[in-house]
């Protein structure tokens, strides 16, 4: 019987004890405080680091300080003129991801399931995909205009590439004997799709969506350093010219804050997705 504050048992891996993870799979006990201080302590080394170099050892012109950056954030986020940066920027992220992860999710799974195809379009694919994504910006504002179309066409593009591959691996990597023991037993083809292909693919399509929206952001941000009159990219544009170090570094934190948001997000449906692997 169970006695009430007893400490779950040790079991025994790699000939040493260690205590179960909860339900969720997160560690247990201190384990967890002790690397979100680590990564705080981290953070705040870098800062003070940050603060006692500015104006002392670098000039404060090339690196500002993480005080004035924080007064300038303070400032700019109440400001309408970087409400309407922020969601120019925004809006061409989540299109240009959307874009491209659709059609590259399709794209990887079609020629991942048809073999003849995939092997005739991957040669093609992966010559088109080294050629550098940010050298066909000026090709894409030719096509698609100095708006915000160019802007969704690059990042698209390179969401694209990212996600297809992830995909098309996956579905190279399918397990074709579970498939055929599958099929030997009567199991439908939407059995077959549902039970055995998503289980392979989701891992790397997961994979390929969160770095996308890394990605996603270069292509939006060259496409709005070369010609914007808008967006985070055109700010920072701004801002260097005007030797504003603070409002740089403050749109830099804007842009790395919609980007782990981002990031986190499809992080939350990833888990749900995948939590087969951890029952």
């Amino acid at each position: 019987m169970a006695v009430v504050g007893e400490q779950e048992p040790l079991t025994m891996r790699r000939g040493r004890a260690v205590r179960p993870k909860n339900s969720k799979g997160r560690p247990r006990g201190r384990h967890g405080t002790m690397v979100m201080l680590g990564q705080l302590g981290i953070v705040l080394l870098f800062l003070g680091v940050w603060q006692l170099l500015s104006g002392r050892v670098i000039d404060y012109f090339l690196i500002s300080n993480p005080v004035d950056v924080i007064a300038k954030l303070y400032n700019v986020l109440g400001d309408s003129t970087m409400h309407g940066h922020i969601m120019a920027t925004g809006q061409e992220l989540i299109l240009g991801w959307a874009l491209g992860a659709s059609a590259g999710a399709v794209m990887g799974w079609a020629l991942g399931a048809f073999k003849t195809a995939g092997e005739i379009m991957e040669p093609i694919l992966n010559a088109i995909n080294g050629i550098p994504k940010v050298a066909l910006a000026p090709m894409m504002l030719l096509w698609f205009g100095l708006g915000m179309g160019s802007k969704i066409a690059i990042a698209s593009m390179i969401v694209f590439f990212l996600v297809f591959f992830n995909v098309y691996s996956g579905m190279r990597n399918v397990p074709q004997p579970l498939v055929e023991v599958a099929r030997s037993m009567g199991a439908s083809r939407m059995f077959v799709v549902r039970k055995v292909v998503l289980p392979s693919v989701s891992v790397p399509l997961f994979a390929g969506l969160k770095a996308g929206v890394s990605f996603a952001m270069i292509g939006v941000i060259a496409g709005e350093f070369i010609s914007a009159d808008k967006g985070l990219g055109y700010y920072s544009m701004t801002s260097t010219q005007q030797f504003d170090p603070a409002g740089l570094f403050a749109a830099l934190v804007i842009i790395v804050a919609m980007v782990v948001f981002g990031s986190s997000l499809i992080g939350v449906f990833e888990r749900r997705a995948l939590k087969w692997q951890r029952d």
